[in-house]
């Protein structure tokens, strides 16, 4: 469950029945992938940056770096579901631990629980994951995700801009992989984080 419009992994929790949630907010509701690809025995999701420079004709830009974000306590099934530093891969919120570990070299970009998208890349091709095919996998989530909003973004976009190449959007993808090596699209975020708090990040 996760509060509507919200950030940063505030208001995340997890639920075994319909009769756990609170009606009266407007939430969404994810199935939980329960067998998550763990490294080093922790969950961990992908953030993808994806640029749009025109919605028509559609032109989208996937930036190859990014950040692989970890959970800073081993996974554990759902029977501990309260524990969030187990299940939620949001930084903002794993940084609080007292288990987790920043990433303050760049040199070292394995490191920690934030690692860069390139060192989680390096990592697949170590235990010789076929890097296309798992780029095709990404790239099919990105377009199928633009695909479906393609008519909300258009509308927008006729309404909003004068000329179609003046307009552009940046979009952070939350992409979770399943121990079959299948991604699963977590969220879209609309003018994603930018913040800085290592030379990672950076």
């Amino acid at each position: 469950m996760k509060p509507a419009a919200s950030s940063r992994g505030r208001g995340i929790y997890l639920i075994d029945d319909i009769s756990e949630v609170n009606v009266d907010d407007l939430s969404i509701v994810s199935r939980y992938v329960n067998n998550p690809l763990l490294i080093n025995g922790h969950k961990f999701d992908l953030r993808i940056y994806v640029l749009v420079t025109s919605v028509e004709p559609l032109r989208i830009y996937v930036f190859k770096e990014g950040l692989a974000r970890f959970a800073s306590e081993e996974y554990r099934s759902k029977n501990a579901k309260s524990n969030k530093f187990i299940h939620l891969t949001n930084y903002s919120i794993n940084k609080k631990s007292k288990d987790f570990v920043q990433n303050d070299n760049l040199e070292n970009d394995d490191y920690g629980f934030k690692w860069s998208l390139s060192a989680f890349c390096k990592h697949l091709e170590q235990i010789e994951i076929d890097m296309n095919l798992f780029w095709s996998r990404i790239y099919d989530i990105i377009i199928k995700t633009f695909l479906t909003a393609e008519n909300f973004i258009f509308n927008a976009v006729k309404k909003t801009c004068i000329h179609r190449t003046n307009c552009f959007e940046l979009y952070g993808f939350d992409v979770l992989i399943d121990s079959d090596f299948k991604p699963w699209l977590v969220e879209v975020n609309l003018s994603p984080s930018l913040a800085c708090d290592s030379k990672l990040d950076t």
